[in-house]
């Protein structure tokens, strides 16, 4: 067996790097002590509240950042990569709110599938390039009533859905005919501190201390499985720690909540009463009811499984908002959508 102290360290580009998931994984390579890491994003990085990495030992000596977009600077990214020969590249960048795909859907196409297409076409051929880890999602199977494998049939149900699907059966062609070394990564719900404010949990509490109203769509009676953030960047580590990983992983739990049950354990958790605290609004279009991915597949070969508590999770998250309530107040709370 190998001294972990003397494997070598590999470049990994994490494409992405200023998201809510893209920033987890960062900082748990960073923690590894493995990977030299290169954060890539459209956007300057933004603020240390929102990015774990922050205050990471590792940061100063393993990681640096790069603003490129991978829609509008392709052949920059592409001349990066050549400089850089990273490795491994991962890939979190996607436009990922469901609703906004219904109106917009060619930007959504231009940078879930085209750019996807773009950036791989040109991989393939890289002769560095030992591993690409793409994240892709579980909508892309359409509302589930029972535990489904990585080998279900594809349903999606909106545009983003299907802007996600294509660019994971293109990556599957890939893999089939040129052996490209792809993973497609699979999860339920993630959550955790350092999330969007204007998702559910952080939503909810912000709202709560704010004393507004929770919006509840179609009652709070979706059902969704949430995965702590930390448990999917472990999984993704491991993949990476894998000689021949499989082309498709599901990370997922069996915590599966309705978002009012969710919001109901806030408002006890944060002493807050639940009628009072919530207001129905209409089910949101295109709103699928349930995913339930099943991850024998990356408990079995992976070694893999989550450990983190849900309720835990949240409280955690409570914690982050209110130890940084002076910063977070100010900040919005809906998306902000850029082209």
């Amino acid at each position: 067996m190998k001294n972990a102290n003397l494997l070598p360290i590999k470049k990994c580009i994490v494409i992405g790097s200023n998201c809510f998931s893209g920033s987890h994984l960062v900082d748990t390579l960073l923690s590894d002590g493995h990977y030299q890491v290169v954060g890539l994003s459209r956007s300057k990085e933004k603020k240390d509240f929102y990015l774990p990495y922050k205050i990471n030992v590792n940061a100063d000596r393993l990681f640096r950042f790069q603003q490129l977009d991978l829609n509008k600077n392709a052949g920059d990214l592409i001349s990066f990569l050549e400089k850089e020969h990273p490795q491994i590249v991962v890939n979190f960048a996607a436009l990922s709110e469901v609703d906004l795909s219904n109106l917009e859907p060619v930007e959504y196409f231009d940078t879930n599938c085209r750019a996807v297409v773009q950036l791989c076409n040109y991989l393939r051929t890289a002769e560095y390039l030992e591993k690409y880890i793409h994240i892709s999602s579980a909508e892309i199977y359409g509302p589930c009533d029972q535990y489904i494998a990585e080998s279900a049939p594809l349903r999606p149900s909106t545009p983003y859905a299907v802007s996600k699907a294509a660019a994971d059966l293109y990556l599957l062609t890939l893999w089939k005919n040129f052996d490209f070394p792809v993973t497609l990564i699979r999860s339920t719900n993630v959550y955790g501190k350092h999330q969007q404010l204007y998702k559910i949990i952080p939503r909810a509490i912000i709202y709560l201390k704010k004393g507004g109203k929770i919006e509840l769509h179609g009652g709070g009676n979706s059902i969704k499985s949430f995965i702590h953030i930390r448990d999917v960047a472990r999984g993704i580590l491991k993949v990476l720690q894998q000689d021949k990983p499989k082309p498709i992983y599901h990370f997922s739990t069996n915590n599966d909540l309705t978002i009012r049950r969710i919001v109901e354990m806030i408002c006890k958790k944060m002493g807050r009463p639940f009628q009072s605290s919530v207001t129905i609004t209409e089910e949101r279009l295109g709103q699928d009811s349930r995913y339930l991915l099943d991850s024998a597949l990356a408990r079995k070969e992976l070694g893999w499984q989550p450990v983190e508590n849900f309720e835990k999770g949240v409280e955690e998250t409570i914690d982050w908002v209110e130890s940084l309530w002076h910063e977070i107040r100010g900040e919005s709370l809906t998306y902000q959508h850029k082209i």
